[in-house]
């Protein structure tokens, strides 16, 4: 494709003119719609002076131009004219079958203003290479949303699908192009693959799959969408290639059609509609006057979430304190519709009595019944206790200040008041993160430490400049050119034994010519006078090679060779730069080596840390992933990434780290305040994890020690009592030694306990002493096979703070086995190693 461009281009410019001139090539004719076409704007015997700025067309898209330039010499009726051209390539596509027309539009060129005449050009269907097959029988795509009956803001699935037949190679150029409005949608989820049919017949599918909703009623024509695809295409001649030509695919317009929400909507409807669920929470339930009284309000679930402004509003007597709600608005990452509002109300009481808090309604449309649903959070009773403090009006906005149905005291009359006395402890937060890394190198002696500062030193100097030779060798820009060299020589001799080889001497020919460019140094395909520096020979050369292979039957003159060879010899390549070694640039990397080892081994965890007290939780929590990365096993960054998860109210993932720095230190007074913390808010509690958030004395006992540690202490017990049987032995076979008795029933003694209360503590963690231990740390599916396209398998629910050890792994799947003897497959994402992840 690029060479017959390149030969057109040639043979364009190569004509003669004596006037400037710009133009379009071609003048017009036909273009194909959805396939692109290099639509060339030429500038002969002048240049522009500034942008060239294309007119608008509406039914055709530029692209950005390249600019390249050309001159021809011709003779004509023995008068030698010559021409320059400055030529400006446009790959354009047609958006529809309508015709297209480039007006006439004026540019500026250093001979003056020109005008580019207006062009037509009548577009019919791209067919594939130069096949007579329409593109459209080669690749079609479909986009459907729902059933194309929908509710107003009722949210459906958007399917888009590309079908490509199996007779070509493609692959797909890029995400689909596509402005859904007015159809709010979510971003794709990641494309699948599959394929229908056999032989012929078979087609290659890719889905995209999203969903979305249509706010207004009213009958819509959805925009298409388009897909650029690149599809391998044979070229012609003796060496056969592919090639690949691009192609946007467009979709139809799907119509669809928005009913509008039933007439009349209950009162308290604020336009969801979706699926939903309301629950109302009070903490504590009885409260002494003064004391803040926490009202928690939460809506979740899947439906038009832009649409909803809030919660419903709520009632309070006017006998509490009223501070101003805070609402929290989440949504699942990736998913625009599935979400939570949740709002806390603080009421501080200022009167003893029963109070009545609630109930609370709140109105949806839900679309698969085609009704209006109305949630209910029930009442809540709430006991108040101890002296009265004075009233004062509600200040909430969104709680009035008296309520019907809430009981206040039957106190009238103002009492002293007394201050309550002081909680103990405030409410539990995140405690400090921990400083450092858990892990530490034993020391070397001083001999070792001698021996190895020497030798460092010794080996450093050499080290360095070894590293610095290598980096100036890699970043030697005449190492190209030097290589193209040696390469020339090469060349030139196999060419003087394959002159009667015509397609061996043009590949040699096109090598010649490419290793030439790479010694001048230039990037250009056709190297010009300028860039072999006026060098007549190399011109010359270079010319008689164009002339043997691409012109007809013409063959290399016979000495050819032998002045490839001369001029050859007399172009050096660039000598390698000895002194770059030295150069700064090149031993920047040893000093950046130096510096990173000088830094203290615990920069990132202080980084991090200064990054959670300031508030920046994510930054911190991407340091302390990359922290595990290096090293699973550092509790303190499984603890810590735990408090920055736990900020961010990511319950869910902060309990599976804390229970994994638990197992692998249960000691530390802070991880072990952490995990009933984390597990409390979390959710869920892993079975084993349980008896260690109201930890009875066995298992205060075992929590002594981490399950590693108590391997290690029964393999100890287990060497003690092995020489306690050896001093036995040895005294049998007469070595002499006086107290071998009181040392062998000590020591045996002592190694019984050892392996007794190791294997105690084992049995206590049970599952979690294994080295493939893995938790899950949300709710997900166990699946019978590792893949998500086939939906005919067995699947069932895996709860979150399951245990399983990590079988096999296949890609991105591990195989997990459970203590019932259960196997199934998950997503690694979905699990939390207590100790290492399984290569």
């Amino acid at each position: 494709m690029h060479m017959l461009r390149s030969l057109f281009l040639l043979f364009l410019l190569g004509s003669l003119a004596s006037a400037q001139t710009v133009r379009w090539q071609p003048a017009g004719g036909t273009l194909s719609r959805g396939q692109v076409t290099d639509l060339v704007l030429i500038f002969e015997n002048c240049e522009p002076t500034g942008e060239v700025s294309l007119p608008t067309v509406a039914n055709l898209q530029f692209g950005s131009g390249s600019r390249g330039q050309q001159s021809s010499t011709n003779i004509v009726n023995n008068r030698v004219q010559s021409s320059r051209f400055v030529y400006f390539s446009y790959p354009s596509r047609p958006l529809n079958d309508d015709p297209v027309g480039i007006p006439a539009f004026d540019v500026a060129t250093d001979q003056g203003p020109a005008t580019v005449a207006s062009v037509r050009f009548d577009v019919r269907e791209a067919t594939v290479g130069n096949t007579s097959i329409p593109i459209s029988s080669v690749a079609q795509s479909e986009l459907t949303i729902g059933s194309g009956q929908l509710w107003a803001g009722q949210v459906a699935p958007v399917n888009y699908t590309l079908s490509i037949s199996g007779r070509f190679r493609a692959n797909i150029a890029g995400e689909p192009i596509w402005e859904p409005a007015p159809l709010v949608v979510e971003e794709w989820a990641q494309p699948t693959g599959s394929s229908q049919g056999t032989g012929q017949d078979l087609r290659n599918l890719v889905s995209y799959s999203s969903r979305g909703y249509i706010s207004r009623p009213g009958t819509y024509a959805l925009p298409s969408i388009q897909q650029l695809v690149n599809i391998g295409v044979p070229t012609a001649g003796i060496f056969q290639s592919i090639r690949a030509e691009q192609y946007a695919i467009t979709s139809e317009s799907p119509q669809v059609v928005v009913s509008p929400l039933p007439a009349p909507a209950p009162a308290d409807f604020n336009g969801a509609v979706g699926t939903f669920s309301l629950t109302s929470k009070v903490v504590p339930e009885t409260a002494s006057v003064g004391e803040p009284v926490t009202w928690t309000l939460e809506l979740v679930g899947t439906g038009n979430w832009p649409e909803i402004s809030g919660l419903p509003q709520r009632e309070a007597s006017r006998s509490f304190r009223i501070v101003q709600p805070q609402a929290s608005r989440t949504t699942a990452e990736g998913k625009l519709f599935e979400g939570s509002i949740s709002e806390d109300v603080v009421l501080i009481p200022t009167q003893n009595g029963e109070f009545t808090l609630g109930p609370v309604n709140w109105s949806f449309f839900n679309p698969q019944s085609g009704r209006y649903e109305t949630l209910t959070a029930p009442a809540t009773v709430l006991k108040i206790e101890g002296s009265l403090l004075p009233a004062t009006p509600s200040t909430s906005a969104s709680a009035p200040s008296s309520a019907p149905g809430s009981t206040p005291s039957p106190a009238q009359n103002p009492i002293p008041v007394t201050v309550p006395p002081t909680a103990e402890s405030p409410t539990a937060i995140p405690r400090d993160p921990l400083v450092g890394a858990s892990s530490s190198h034993l020391p070397l002696s001083r001999h070792h430490l001698i021996v190895a500062a020497i030798s460092i030193a010794t080996l450093f100097p050499l080290l360095w400049l070894t590293l610095s030779w290598r980096h100036a060798a890699r970043h030697d820009i005449g190492r190209a050119a030097r290589e193209s060299r040696r390469h020339l020589k090469s060349i030139l001799t196999r060419l003087r034994s394959t002159s009667a080889n015509p397609a061996q001497r043009d590949l040699l020919l096109h090598q010649w010519q490419q290793h030439t460019a790479v010694l001048w140094r230039t990037p250009q395909a056709a190297p010009t006078t300028q860039l072999f520096a006026g060098n007549k020979s190399w011109i010359s050369l270079w010319r008689e090679a164009d002339r043997a292979l691409y012109g007809p039957d013409c063959e290399l003159t016979p000495d050819w060779v032998n002045r490839a060879e001369q001029v050859l010899a007399q172009k050096p390549a660039p000598r390698f730069p000895l002194l770059s070694v030295l150069a700064l640039r090149n031993l920047l990397p040893v000093l950046a080596l130096l510096l990173a080892l000088a830094v203290p081994s615990d920069l990132s965890a202080d980084a991090a840390i200064e990054a959670y007290q300031g508030g920046k939780f994510a930054d911190a929590e991407t340091t302390w992933r990359e922290a595990l990365q290096a090293e699973p096993t550092d509790w303190k960054a499984h603890h810590n990434l735990a408090l920055a998860l736990a900020q961010q109210n990511r319950w869910d993932e902060a309990g599976a780290h804390a229970a994994v720095a638990f197992v692998q230190n249960p000691r530390h007074p802070s991880v072990r305040w952490h995990l009933g913390y984390t597990l409390e808010r979390s959710g869920y509690t892993p079975p084993i994890f349980s008896r260690f958030t109201d930890p009875a004395w066995q298992d205060e006992f075992a929590q002594l020690a981490s399950p590693p540690e108590w391997q290690y202490l029964l393999l100890s017990g287990l060497l003690l009592g092995v020489l306690s049987l050896a001093l036995v032995l040895g005294h049998a076979y007469g070595l002499k030694l006086r107290p071998w008795k009181l040392f062998a029933w000590l020591g045996g003694g002592v190694s019984v306990i050892t392996m007794v209360v190791s294997a105690f503590g084992l049995q206590v963690f049970g599952l979690t002493a294994n080295i493939d231990a893995v938790l899950t740390w949300r709710a997900t599916e166990l699946r019978s096979i590792p893949t998500d396209l086939n939906s005919e398998q067995q699947t069932s629910a895996l709860a979150p703070g399951s245990l399983a050890r990590v079988e096999k792994t296949f890609l991105g799947w591990r195989q997990l086995s459970f203590p019932n003897g259960q196997t199934g497959w998950v997503r690694q994402e979905e699990l939390v190693p207590l100790w290492r992840p399984k290569k």
